[in-house]
């Protein structure tokens, strides 16, 4: 497959193809007042009836011999016909009613056609694996249709004048309306449309609205000047002025802010006006976790809040965000709106306030407060205050109601545990995961019925690879789910399926939790982490949501630039991963390692050696877990007996506190035995009796990593000629691998299964199981079988081109996840050997050019292996007596 931005260039055929336009009827359609559907019903129900609306859509884009093209917040469809186009839009606007009435919703949406030529093509597989659509449409039409669409009132079907005189023509054929009405609107301007376009209105009775199509800044009706609606409005406004303008000198409001759904803000450090030194940390974190429910307003993270002051050359730590300093990170990051929160003692009673700050001139737009008795009211006040912001900003009422619960349910009315959770999270942001353990540890003593506590402590101990900790952590928090906010319970729900669920269904619950909530940046954060570690996904889609996450305003802005890099990579992007990990602010192991990994792929050792130099995370675990990367690059250049002491010291480092990491690095050393001097075979078989005694050990939380050691170790077996421990092992993996739902186990299942039936003389059979599922998320493992498996069938040519795709494909070797990298330096192998391979079969297609020059830059890789004894010296002599 070829990586993004290397795409092979079209064949004259797909040239041929993608040029030639045909002449089709085009139709989009729109839902309107989707986000308010939602709003109304909830996110579950939405989600459901939004998923029947979407299988009527095709139901009657079926019966109507239409084809689905694009799908965003509606549908671009063709149609062979118009008459057909209209048949639909009349069934899909009935139907969408009826569908209403059944869920006691108004349901409405707006449809435009059009006729003209469309540029049609389909995209290569490989792009269709990484997230492109199967076929595209350009063309004048398709801007045409999109006005039409546009300008249409709920309910109403618009067509161009040549998709109303061919319709028109042929309405005998569509069936029975009685009450069909066709209307004409006139001639209407489309911005970027040379040429008036006649509209026109088809509908039934009772359904269609049949008025006017409204007017937009990119289109309007063609009428007189002096009868335009901006015209009258001028003429109007003139003679309402003389009395306007006074009343509004006299009666005019406080300063607005212009803010819309999904605009940001900033929360500056609240100010503590009363002597209770506790109110400080606890309720500064109360505010933003009560604002933080709406999906109205977006709460600029604390950290990134941090990171935007050191940028501005100010101590974070000492730097109090107020007025002056919460402006400027509002401008710098874009964000809309400053809030400034404070508590104060007035009268005998605790008062909070916020502030609504416009950032550009530092003036309070308006302010709210609520007063209460006690320290135990002030939870309650900032509940009210939160829910009266919401409304001030534009949020719906009725969706603060819905959307919001108390404080104190879904965080906890003790303030103690209040403080040291932002304690916590402060130390987390800072990377001091011992500290904040400590201090989430001491929130839970406080409040065991904290949930969002849990679900922190629960991802913190996973990062540090401490899972069975991590799934009691997340098994308590599933105690307390009625103290958790809904996206709360949707991001838990998503993190378990993640920690120890089918990692098909994690992946979807991603994925809807960023279409939900499409600003919970975290979210977009985990939906591309997932994607590469489960599904080894490298493409757009995984692409999109990093990109997202690696926003200005993302929480995880430096960790997502590192995912970003480590998908570019995975892309054979160099340059462009090696830019994201710089702008990835950390300064852990494995985003120094990640650098390495990215200068290693362009050949460039010297340089990737300084990064590794400086490696360091601070924790042990994931120190240890980088050392895949020096290992794989001193494998690169061919020295296998640094490898092997790296290998060794790496091993024993890691058994002093965790087998199932040291087992990691047994794997590598019987992967390639044969170029340490080792029996594979021997190797192999110790591998394989570690890592069954881990699986059978394995906590729920580890049992799929395990199951994973296990599949590896059966590959390396078979491919030793030990078949018979390879089947034992398959036996003895478990029910997780065949299901299809856990897709790293499933990939990798294809590849031993593949490997064994090649090993007892089934090349074909071998080429049928890879080749079934060879996309371009297809583990590099899978491509050594083919291509080993297609030499067994004397396949050479076919063999050579695999072996090609494993030498062009450094930075996918380098950057294939495979949980937790184990297949890391193998696979760095396998692009060096790639070349030996792609001269052998070369030679036996009879190209001896070719077979020279593979052979060549092989040795230069690895000069120092034709003179050994070994298996590749062996090859190579071989070789060149062939070669002659």
């Amino acid at each position: 497959m070829s990586a993004i931005g290397l795409e092979r260039p079209a064949s004259p055929t797909e040239q041929q193809d993608a040029a030639a336009p045909v002449l089709r009827a085009l139709a989009i359609c729109d839902l309107t007042d989707s986000t308010a559907l939602i709003n109304q019903l909830g996110d579950r129900r939405a989600a459901e009836l939004l998923r029947r609306h979407d299988r009527l859509t095709r139901d009657l884009l079926q019966r109507h011999g239409g084809r689905e093209i694009d799908k965003t917040d509606g549908f671009l469809m063709i149609f062979e016909r118009p008459v057909q186009a209209v048949a639909f839009a009349l069934d899909y606007q009935r139907r969408l009613g009826e569908l209403g009435k059944q869920e006691n919703v108004p349901l409405r949406a707006r449809v435009g056609i059009h006729v003209g030529e469309i540029v049609l093509w389909k995209n290569s597989a490989s792009d269709i694996g990484r997230g492109a659509k199967p076929v595209e449409a350009e063309g004048m039409v398709k801007p045409v249709a999109a006005r039409l669409m546009s300008i249409a009132r709920p309910g109403q079907i618009l067509l161009s004048g040549v998709a109303y005189t061919l319709a028109r023509r042929a309405h005998s054929e569509m069936g029975d309306y009685p009450a069909l009405r066709w209307r004409a609107h006139g001639n209407y301007r489309f911005k970027g449309v040379p040429d008036p376009v006649q509209v026109y209105e088809v509908g039934e009775q009772d359904i269609a609205p049949f008025k006017p199509p409204a007017w937009t800044g990119k289109a309007h009706r063609e009428i007189p000047w002096w009868r335009r609606p901006s015209t009258l409005v001028i003429e109007a406004a003139a003679a309402v002025a003389v009395i306007a303008v006074p009343a509004w000198v006299v009666l005019r409001s406080p300063p607005a802010i212009a803010f819309a759904q999904r605009d940001w803000v900033v929360v500056g450090d609240l100010k503590n006006l009363t002597s209770d030194s506790n109110f400080n940390e606890s309720l500064q974190s109360a505010f933003r976790i009560g604002l933080e429910q709406s999906r109205y307003v977006n709460v600029l993270a604390d950290l990134k809040a941090r990171e935007t002051l050191k940028l501005m050359q100010r101590d974070p730590d000492k730097t109090a965000i107020d007025r002056e300093i919460g402006s400027e990170i509002a401008i710098r990051d874009g964000v809309r709106a400053l809030i400034l929160p404070s508590v104060a003692e007035i009268g005998g009673r605790v008062r909070v306030t916020a502030e609504v700050v416009d950032p550009r001139t530092q003036t309070t737009v308006y302010s709210e407060s609520a007063d209460g008795v006690g320290e135990s009211s002030v939870l309650s006040s900032l509940d009210k205050v939160n829910a009266q912001l919401r409304v001030r900003l534009g949020e719906a009422l009725a969706s603060v109601t819905r959307e919001s619960q108390p404080l104190e349910q879904v965080a906890t009315k003790n303030l103690d545990a209040l403080k040291a959770y932002s304690l916590g999270d402060k130390a987390y942001d800072k990377e001091d995961v011992k500290t904040a353990l400590d201090f989430y540890e001491q929130a839970i003593k406080l409040d065991p019925g904290f949930a969002r506590v849990y679900v922190r402590q629960s991802k913190t101990l996973s990062w540090i690879g401490r899972k069975a900790d991590a799934w009691k952590a997340l098994a308590s928090a599933e105690l307390h789910t009625d103290r958790l906010s809904p996206r709360d319970i949707l991001d838990l729900d998503a993190w378990k399926a993640s920690l120890n669920g089918p990692q098909s269904v994690a992946i979807d619950k991603w994925k809807s939790l960023t279409l939900l909530y499409p600003d919970f940046l975290n979210a977009q954060g985990h939906y591309a982490y997932f994607l590469r570690q489960f599904a080894n996904s490298y493409g757009l889609a995984a692409v999109a949501a990093a990109t997202k996450c690696a926003s200005p305003l993302s929480p995880s802005e430096s960790y997502c630039h590192q995912l970003l890099g480590l998908l570019y990579l995975g892309n054979e992007r160099y340059d462009d991963a090696f830019k994201q990990f710089v702008a990835s602010d950390m300064k852990g192991s494995s985003t120094t390692a990640d650098r390495a990994r990215a200068l290693a792929a362009k050949m460039q050792f010297a340089k990737a050696g300084e990064f590794l130099q400086h490696a360091s995370s601070g924790s042990r675990w994931l120190d240890v877990e980088a050392r895949m990367t020096p290992i794989a690059i001193s494998l690169d250049q061919g020295r296998f007996e640094e490898a092997r002491k790296q290998i060794a010291d790496a091993r024993n480092v890691a058994a002093t506190f965790d087998a199932p990491l040291s087992n990691r690095f047994l794997g590598v050393e019987a992967g390639i035995a044969p170029l340490i001097g080792s029996d594979p075979r021997t190797k192999a078989g110790e591998y394989a009796s570690a890592v069954v005694q881990e699986l059978n050990q394995a906590a729920p939380a580890s049992r799929v990593d395990s199951q994973l050691a296990v599949l590896f170790a059966a590959y390396l077996a078979a491919h030793a000629g030990n078949v018979p421990l390879a089947e034992d092992l398959l036996a003895r993996v478990g029910p997780e691998p065949m299901s299809g739902e856990y897709l790293a186990l499933a990939k990798l299942l294809q590849v031993v299964k593949a490997e064994i039936a090649r090993m007892q003389g089934r090349p074909s059979e071998a080429i049928g199981l890879i080749k079934k599922n060879l996309d371009d998320s297809a583990l590099c493992l899978a491509h050594v079988v083919l291509m080993e498996a297609y030499a067994a069938n004397h396949d050479f040519a076919a063999a050579r081109d695999e072996a090609k795709w494993l030498t062009q494909h450094r930075g996918r070797a380098y950057a294939e996840y495979a949980q937790g990298e184990r297949l890391l330096p193998y696979n760095v192998v396998q692009t060096d050997l790639g070349w030996l391979s792609m001269a052998e079969f070369s030679a036996r297609v009879g190209d001896k050019s070719e077979a020279r020059t593979a052979l060549e830059e092989f040795l230069r890789r690895w000069p120092s292996v034709e003179n050994q004894s070994g298996v590749i010296g062996m090859r190579i002599r071989a070789l060149r007596a062939e070669l002659g």
